[in-house]
């Protein structure tokens, strides 16, 4: 099994006399090179989660790239797909939300605001990857209909793909006016939380593809939201947990 998986360990040692919880943490392997992590949002989000947790010393985390394919992952697992958590060698959490809720109670057991709600930001960044979809979806099909060497310019897409188009823009724009009124590092302050590890991997994901595949970015206009982009790219949780760039443009290839 050892040749399946490429482990990057984030070291830790003792909480005072108490061992320290390990978490390993399989995400999917890029579909390009098996060493490289891939280009799974979720994956991504609960690593910056948990690199949070270690940041501050309070777990142990290893994160392991799974082939999905190989043999020695689909009989170690029984079929379930990354994201997958280990904790301590003994407890596996296959389920996004088992997951999720098993390092929501790791962070109020050391007290870490990872998990603080706040019911205007989860409104505004909700539904943003749906968006991006519909628009990625809408103007790929209108691309290859065209069959043109360049993705068409999105000032002269045809009505039904510039709808899907203002309707991402928009909520681009208020996010950044979100972004504007809280005047902070992150979403909901100086510290990192949920909303951000799931926020920022989404953002890189539309300027990436958008660049790319759909002749699309950031509007310039939206500065906030930019140096929102900007400051993810200085965020060592998410840095460490980043797929290449060519690894996101082949998630969505395929």
């Amino acid at each position: 099994m050892a040749d399946d998986y490429k482990m990057q360990q984030i070291n830790g040692d003792q909480i005072g006399t108490i061992q320290k919880p390990l978490l390993e943490l399989y995400v999917k392997a890029s579909g390009i090179e098996n060493r490289r992590i891939g280009a799974c949002l979720f994956c991504q989000e609960f690593w910056m989660e948990l690199y949070a947790l270690y940041e501050i010393g309070v777990v142990r985390v290893e994160v392991k790239t799974v082939n999905i394919n190989s043999e020695a992952f689909k009989k170690s697992f029984l079929g379930a797909q990354p994201p997958i958590m280990v904790e301590n060698k003994n407890a596996t959490y296959t389920d996004n939300r088992e997951i999720e809720g098993r390092i929501f109670h790791l962070a109020k057991e050391f007290n870490v605001p990872l998990f603080e709600k706040d019911p205007v930001v989860e409104k505004r960044i909700e539904s943003l990857y749906r968006n991006f979809k519909i628009f990625l979806r809408s103007k790929s099909e209108h691309d290859r209909e065209q069959k043109g060497s360049s993705p068409t310019p999105v000032d002269s897409l045809p009505p039904q793909q510039k709808a899907s188009y203002n309707k991402l823009v928009e909520q681009l724009a208020n996010i950044d006016q979100l972004l504007s009124e809280r005047n902070s590092r992150y979403l909901l302050g100086q510290s990192m939380t949920e909303y951000d590890c799931e926020l920022m991997p989404r953002l890189h994901h539309i300027r990436i593809v958008g660049q790319r595949l759909l002749g699309f970015d950031i509007p310039l206009n939206l500065t906030y939201l930019w140096n929102y982009v900007l400051n993810a790219y200085r965020t060592a949780a998410f840095i460490e947990s980043c797929p290449a760039d060519q690894d996101i443009l082949h998630h969505y290839k395929v």
